[in-house]
C-alpha cells in the first residue's frame, strides 16, 4: 500500500454501537482528531434511543443498522467495538464494503481469523488496525526508549498484569461465553500484548492455569508464563476477578523500569520508575488521550498509505499467544507452542 487511499481531507468515520465505553472515550477522540469527523453511528434495534442520543450530541447521521452504515458511501472509516465473536464478521463486511477498519482487541480469537483479515485487507486495499490504545501512550515510548538505550542491560523478563472487576449478575456481555466472554479475550489480551511488544517477537511456548468464578461460564482469572527462548521469559496475569491493575515492568540485567498505570486516563500524567544499581527515579510523562492518540496514528496510516503502527502479523501473534493460552489452560497447564515460525493455520 502505497499510494494514499481516499481523497477527501477529511476522514468520516462511522461507529458500530452505542455503549457508554464507545461514547466515553472512542467518540469523542474521533470527534477531536484534527482531520476525522464522526459521521455516523449505528446500533442495534435495543440500543436505537442511545444511537439517537449520540448522533444529537456529535451531530452523526443515525443509521437504523450496521449494515446501513456500511452501505454509506458517505464513510471511509469505521471503528468496531462489537462483542467479539462480532469482530471477524464485521471487519470482513465492512472491509468488502471498501472501508478502514479500526476493530476492538483482539480483533480474532483465533490466528486463522486474523489471516483472514489480512487477506481481505489486501485485496480491498484498506488499512484495518486493531485497538490497543494502551500502546499510543508516550509513557510506553519512554519506557521503550529506557530500554533501548542500554541503562536497564538486556531484557530478560517481563511481568504484565491487567485486571478489573466485573461483578457477577451485571449483564456485562464479558460474562457471557457465546459472545467470546472471558477474561483472556478481555484483560488478557493487553497481558499478553505487553511482552511480545517489548521483546518484538511471539514466545517459544506458553503455560497458562485459569479459573472461574462459580456461577459463571467463562474463565475469570488466569496466571501464565511464556518462554521466549534464550533465557528469556514473561509472567501475566489478568482477571476479571479483581482490580483494578494495569502495570507492566521490563527486568534487565541491570536493572527495571515499572510503568504502573498503562490505562492512563488523559487526565492521568503516566509515571515510569526506573530502578538500578545507581538507585531510583520517577520520571512523570504528562497526560495525554491515548485513545486520540490511536485515532490520529489510524488516519494518519490512512492518508499516507502506510502500514498502521499495530500491523497486522502482531495481531495474527497476538491471536496466536491467546489461542495457546487457552489450549494451554484446557490441557492443565501443558506447555504449548507459539513460536514465529509455528505452523501456519490451514
Amino acid at each position: 500500500m502505497t499510494a494514499p487511499q481516499h481523497h477527501h481531507d477529511t476522514l468520516r468515520w462511522g461507529v458500530l454501537g452505542a455503549t457508554s465505553y464507545i461514547a466515553t472515550h472512542l467518540m469523542p477522540a474521533i470527534a477531536a482528531t484534527d482531520g476525522c469527523a464522526l459521521s455516523a453511528v449505528a446500533s442495534r434495534p435495543e440500543r436505537a434511543a442511545a444511537a439517537a442520543e449520540l448522533g444529537r450530541r456529535f451531530g452523526a447521521t443515525v443509521h437504523r443498522d450496521y449494515a446501513a452504515l456500511l452501505a454509506d458511501p458517505g464513510i471511509d472509516a469505521v471503528y468496531i467495538p462489537l462483542p467479539n465473536t462480532g469482530h471477524v464478521e464485521w471487519t470482513l463486511r465492512a472491509l468488502a464494503a471498501g472501508k478502514h477498519v479500526l476493530v476492538e482487541k483482539p480483533m480474532a480469537m483465533d490466528e486463522d481469523g486474523c489471516a483472514r483479515i489480512e487477506k481481505a485487507a489486501e485485496a480491498a486495499s484498506r488499512t484495518v488496525m486493531e485497538a490497543f490504545m494502551y500502546r499510543f501512550h508516550p509513557q510506553q515510548r519512554r519506557a521503550a526508549d529506557i530500554l533501548a538505550s542500554g541503562e536497564i542491560g538486556e531484557l530478560r523478563l517481563v511481568r504484565a498484569s491487567f485486571a478489573f472487576r466485573i461483578e457477577s449478575g451485571s449483564d456485562n456481555i464479558r460474562l457471557d461465553p457465546a459472545l467470546g466472554g472471558g477474561a483472556t479475550w478481555d484483560v488478557g489480551c493487553y497481558a499478553v500484548d505487553a511482552p511480545l511488544l517489548f521483546f518484538g517477537q511471539a514466545p517459544e511456548r506458553v503455560r497458562a492455569r485459569f479459573s472461574s468464578r462459580p456461577g459463571l461460564a467463562v474463565d475469570t482469572s488466569a496466571v501464565a508464563t511464556m518462554d521466549f527462548g534464550q533465557g528469556r521469559s514473561a509472567v501475566v496475569d489478568y482477571s476479571i476477578d479483581y482490580g483494578p491493575r494495569a502495570a507492566y515492568e521490563l527486568q534487565g540485567t541491570h536493572g527495571t523500569v515499572m510503568v504502573r498505570n498503562a490505562w492512563a486516563m488523559d487526565a492521568e500524567d503516566g509515571v515510569v520508575t526506573v530502578l538500578t544499581q545507581d538507585g531510583v527515579r520517577e520520571e512523570t510523562v504528562p497526560a495525554a488521550d491515548h485513545y486520540r492518540l490511536q485515532v490520529d496514528a489510524f488516519a494518519r496510516a490512512v492518508r499516507d498509505g502506510v502500514p498502521a503502527p499495530m500491523s497486522l502479523s502482531d495481531s495474527r501473534r497476538t491471536a496466536r499467544v491467546g489461542s495457546a493460552l487457552v489450549a494451554s489452560a484446557a490441557a492443565g497447564g501443558a506447555a504449548v507452542e507459539t513460536s514465529d515460525d509455528a505452523p501456519e493455520p490451514r
